[in-house]
């Protein structure tokens, strides 16, 4: 299985899951006992971590590209 497939699996099911976990926690009431305060840094951190890994795996995708002038290597 190329390496993309497996990204677009992983993205798939983490999106389902997401989508999933948000479904269960409005339709059951999960979310009442906890205030603002503590729900929207949660948002910005899991926001963040995100960012983070997007930004590691296209700098992981420049690194390994053989167009990449700072590459070493024939």
């Amino acid at each position: 299985m190329s390496e993309d497939a497996r990204n677009s699996i992983y993205l798939w099911v983490g999106a389902l899951t997401c989508f999933g976990l948000f479904w269960a926690a409005l339709h059951f009431d999960l979310l009442v006992g906890v205030p603002n305060e503590w729900l929207w840094p949660f948002v910005g951190i899991i926001v963040a971590i995100n960012m983070l890994q997007t930004v590691w795996g296209f700098w992981k995708r420049r690194a390994s590209s053989p167009d990449n002038p700072n590459r070493n290597g024939s």
